[in-house]
């Protein structure tokens, strides 16, 4: 089984992810009746045990358009661009780790929960060019953290207070930062400003809760 983690195929493909579009992480918690969740999970492991494609096209057999026609779904009608990176099921809740283009595509929130009437699809988004960092979890039961620091090189980090990202950040740029939001994003442009961190992109965000 593929864990939540990013494999190395992902990494490699991120070295030229942020040409155009602009590549979007994306965190899916599922949630409903137990039956249908594990059901879904083994959408996931067909997919995961298959050697091929499901349909031909430019990602792989983890194409996001490849889960919404195992779900009898159109993957025709909105944009599939992106692929699945990792998957885990613990106990009735099942998280699914992907990217896609710009921003989370609803369509397949919504493929997903056609399929499913009973499971719930909570995401969180974050595209730092655009500062795209959203969540639909409006209680902040699965998704809580409402601090952001996006990198163009990494995934991104969540924390639950400022003070906690103020020393985080703190640590990156090897000085003490307040915690201040804009505090932080001075602390983050003057150390990308240094000659020698010129290729690094650092980007602090507060994560928008959106219905």
């Amino acid at each position: 089984m593929m864990s939540a983690e990013i494999p190395k195929f992902y990494m490699v493909k991120k070295g030229r992810r942020y040409a155009v579009p602009n590549w979007c992480d994306v965190e899916y918690k599922c949630v409903g009746d137990p039956k249908e969740v594990r059901s879904l999970h083994k959408v996931l492991k067909y997919m995961d045990k298959r050697k091929t494609t499901i349909i031909e096209n430019g990602f792989g057999k983890w194409w996001l358009g490849n889960l919404v026609e195992r779900l009898d779904g159109d993957w025709t009608t909105f944009n599939c661009r992106g692929e699945i990176t990792g998957y885990r099921l613990d106990g009735n809740m099942l998280t699914i780790n992907h990217y896609t283009a710009w921003c989370e595509q609803s369509g397949l929130r919504e493929n997903i929960e056609r399929a499913f009437p009973s499971v719930k699809v909570y995401y969180r988004d974050c595209e730092p060019a655009n500062c795209v960092c959203s969540t639909n979890d409006t209680t902040g039961m699965y998704f809580p953290e409402p601090y952001c620091l996006a990198s163009f090189d990494n995934q991104p980090e969540f924390f639950m207070t400022i003070e906690e990202a103020a020393r985080y950040v703190s640590e990156i740029v090897r000085k003490r930062v307040p915690s201040k939001m804009k505090a932080i994003h001075n602390a983050l442009k003057r150390y990308m400003r240094l000659p020698e961190n010129r290729e690094m992109s650092y980007s602090f965000h507060e994560v928008r809760i959106v219905t």
